[in-house]
């Protein structure tokens, strides 16, 4: 059991040196006439430990516990007090009845020092002539702040509210008070309202896992919803960039066609063009020669008019006949030379339109080339530029899409996973807790078979000893005897089996059911982020004006989640609004579903916090 081994005090109230007040085994009282310092001795160990404020010591100030003549005589007055505490006979109870690991051996040696030495706790306070004053502990000499000496305190069961030390008037306040005030006072030293807080404390953190729960699974929703919202996009956008570039590239060779339609128009007018020229010349070449021609049978003509002159009748006929058939041979040579003159005046009309239609053949082919020229240069680059922007909005939403996708399949996946593991893990408590409860009766069973035989035993034991002398069927009662306790060895053999069974069995359930708690507790947290009922009932009213919840509005690195979840918390559920008007609807349609209570946010009340010592910290390395 622990104990106080000595207190030290030194210029403490009216302790005006160093003074050690020895607590021996046994110790019990402190006696003295009044004003002899016995209360301060008390008052010294309050202070020490820090279990009361200076009230509690019956001082209105600190510096009001230092001694006055130092007070008076120096500049700067220290006061210190050291309480020694036995710990040979302590244990820890936080392990009792179990081994203590390397782990917390070595912390109950960096708290609480060698079980086997004293563990000292120290107090000093510096009190400065103007009043001013400073107090530091010291746990074995090691410096420590409030908190860890009052976490130390509490493995030995010393609490600053508790009832290790009882002052003047507690007694009389104990006998006076309620039946439940009493019974708080009996919990606190028993150890059972510690639990109770604990108890509070988990009630309160399993609230709060659900309430995060039911936010990621809407949270869950909500990206589930943007994920197909996404992939319908997406499905569009490729679908119109590869219109688009169907329509570019038919765009791209029906210029290339037509360019290629005038080319073959303009050699066609070309050849036609050199081909009425040829037959200009050659019509040009037949008129030459029908007009010698014509020349010549004129000229044979009147050569033949003279002749027939001076020729008889015979031979005017028959020169008549000849003059017949040139005139006709010349008719028909003034006809043809007035067909081929026609036809070289079509044949150059033709060649004018031709002329025409080639020059006007170039220009257009000019055109068109300027526009092929312009288009290749000012509209290939503007359509190449907004493809190349195109492609970039659409592999920035295609990471997105994949990201977020990637996101809800990895959540997916693990909740599947601890699901699993849970369906698992409850799979194999049942058959052990099944297997537990039939150990559980073949135990009683066995106990009662050991109990029955036990007193057939003594029974025949009994027997025995009133018979005196052996009696004929000894030997068939030794037999029995042996068989008896042969039974009675081999179902206390069972028993014991089935006792180690059952333990093994139940230190199996317990690890397996602080398994399942923990894949419970993680599976609650991350629904946590799909919001409460309240969120889903507003989120799903599709109300004008709601932007949705802070979580979903959100986003940083995956490295930062923690820490925004953190600072956070529940405030990751509130809704986002655009107005007060906005909430006020939100409020009523919750109170017309009964769906509960949520926070909103209104866009043009809310006002960002002043946080001041942002810019130091960016300052700082």
């Amino acid at each position: 059991m622990v104990h106080i081994k000595r207190v030290e005090l030194s210029h403490f109230k009216s302790f005006g040196g160093t003074t050690s007040v020895p607590f021996l085994n046994g110790f019990t009282v402190v006696s003295g006439p009044n004003g002899s310092g016995k209360s301060n001795i008390l008052d010294a160990l309050l202070f020490c430990l820090g279990l009361a404020s200076s009230k509690g010591m019956r001082a209105e100030r600190l510096p009001d516990l230092v001694n006055h003549n130092q007070q008076n005589n120096k500049t700067t007055t220290e006061v210190s007090v050291s309480v020694a505490f036995d710990l040979t006979d302590w244990q820890d109870p936080d392990h009792f009845g179990e081994a203590e690991t390397a782990a917390e051996k070595a912390e109950t040696a960096a708290g609480l020092g060698d079980l086997t030495a004293e563990w000292t706790v120290t107090r000093r306070l510096r009190v400065t002539k103007s009043g001013s004053y400073s107090s530091q502990y010291f746990i074995n000499d090691e410096p420590c702040n409030a908190t860890d000496l009052h976490a130390q305190l509490r493995r030995l069961r010393i609490y600053p509210e508790g009832y290790n030390i009882v002052l003047q008037g507690d007694v009389t306040g104990i006998i006076t008070m309620n039946s439940r005030d009493r019974r708080q006072i009996i919990d606190e030293l028993a150890g059972v309202a510690e639990f109770d807080r604990k108890i509070d404390q988990v009630r309160s953190t399993l609230e709060e896992v659900r309430e995060r729960e039911e936010r990621f699974r809407l949270i869950e929703g909500e990206l589930q919803r943007s994920l197909t919202k996404l992939a319908g996009d997406r499905r569009k956008a490729e679908q119109y960039q590869t219109l688009r570039q169907q329509i570019q590239t038919w765009q791209q060779w029906e210029q290339v066609l037509i360019a290629r339609s005038l080319q073959q128009q303009l050699q066609a007018q070309e050849r036609d063009y050199q081909r009425g020229v040829t037959q200009l010349a050659q019509g040009a070449e037949q008129l030459a020669t029908v007009r010698v021609e014509l020349a010549r049978v004129q000229g044979e003509c009147d050569r033949l008019q003279q002749q027939v002159q001076a020729l008889g009748e015979d031979e005017h006929i028959a020169l008549n006949g000849q003059l017949t058939t040139h005139r006709l041979q010349a008719q028909q040579a003034a006809q043809e030379a007035a067909q081929l003159t026609q036809t070289l005046t079509t044949s150059r009309q033709r060649e004018q339109q031709l002329s025409l239609e080639i020059a006007e053949l170039q220009q257009r082919f000019a055109e068109i080339n300027q526009t092929q020229a312009q288009l290749e240069g000012e509209s290939l680059q503007q359509q190449q530029q907004a493809l190349a922007t195109a492609q970039d909005e659409l592999s920035e939403l295609r990471e997105r899409g994949q990201a977020i996708a990637a996101q809800s399949q990895a959540w997916v996946q693990q909740q599947t996973a601890l699901t699993q593991q849970i369906t698992t893990l409850q799979n194999t408590l049942n058959p052990q807790r099944t297997e537990q409860a039939q150990l559980t009766e073949r135990r009683a069973r066995a106990q009662q078979t050991q109990g029955e035989q036990e007193a057939q035993l003594i029974a025949i034991m009994a027997e025995l000893a009133q018979l005196g002398e052996a009696p004929p069927d000894l030997a068939l009662l030794e037999t029995r005897i042996q068989e008896l306790a042969a039974a009675y060895a081999q179902t206390e053999a069972e028993l014991k089996n089935l006792t180690e069974t059952q333990t093994r069995l139940g230190n199996e359930q317990r690890d397996r059911t602080r398994q399942l708690d923990k894949l419970e507790a993680k599976a609650n947290a991350q629904k946590e982020a799909q919001g409460t009922y309240a969120s889903q009932v507003i989120l799903g009213a599709n109300l004008p004006g709601v932007c949705g919840l802070v979580a979903q509005l959100g986003q940083v690195e995956p490295a930062y989640h923690i820490a925004l979840e953190t600072a956070a918390g529940g405030r990751l559920g509130n809704i986002v609004v655009e107005d007060d008007q906005v909430a006020a609807q939100g409020i009523e349609l919750l109170k017309r579903e009964k769906a509960g209570r949520a926070t909103f946010l209104p866009l043009n009340k809310i006002r960002p916090p002043s946080i001041q010592s942002v810019g130091n910290l960016r300052a700082a390395p």
